[in-house]
This record gives structure tokens, C-alpha cells and sequence, in this order.
């Protein structure tokens, strides 16, 4: 397997486990963020979506003659599940604010 290939499933797998530490950590964080943040777009879908570009624009910039269909198929799979993730995050992320927002009103 090429180094690009090890480094996308490496990256990937700390970003997949990396994201929910911090969800967790940062749980009962009760810091004000600024209007139209919370905590899963700051550290779930931001850090998914950055990564998932970063590995895009790594993998982009070798060429496609450098990398073997298997690579390609590779960083393609682990670029795509970063995106997934990172809309998971901002579909959750939106419905917590939607939640927060119908209780402040009441």
C-alpha cells in the first residue's frame, strides 16, 4: 500500500476517533460561542470537513499517475465518510440549536 493510502486511513481513523473524545469532553462546557456556533459544528463538523479537504488537496496535488487505483479508491472512501461525518454533525448540530431555540421561547 502506498504512503498516501496509510496516511489517509490513519488520518481518518484519528480524525473518527478524535472528534467524538472531544464531543465528550467538551460536553458540559458551558462557555458562551459566538451566534450560529455550538459545540458539534465547532468540534465536529469543522474539524471532519477541514480534514476531509486537507487529505482532497493532498491527494490532488501528488497526480493521478503517482497513486494506484487502490490508493485513489482508498483516500476516496475516507474522504467521503470525513464529509459524511462532518454532515452528521451539522444535522445534529442544527437540530440541538432548533431544540435550544423552541425552548428559550417558551
Amino acid at each position: 500500500m502506498q504512503p498516501l493510502a496509510v496516511w489517509a486511513l490513519v488520518s481518518g481513523t484519528v480524525m473518527v476517533i478524535g472528534v467524538p473524545v472531544a464531543l465528550i469532553l467538551t460536553r458540559r462546557n458551558l462557555k458562551p460561542l459566538p451566534a450560529g456556533i455550538n459545540r458539534w459544528q465547532l468540534h465536529g463538523s469543522i474539524p471532519f470537513a477541514a480534514a476531509g479537504l486537507a487529505l482532497g488537496v493532498v491527494s490532488r496535488s501528488g497526480g493521478q499517475s503517482d497513486q494506484s487505483p487502490t490508493t485513489h479508491t482508498i483516500t476516496l472512501a475516507v474522504v467521503v465518510t470525513l464529509f459524511l461525518a462532518a454532515l452528521l454533525c451539522a444535522l445534529i448540530g442544527a437540530a440541538t440549536a432548533t431544540r435550544h431555540q423552541a425552548a428559550a421561547r417558551q
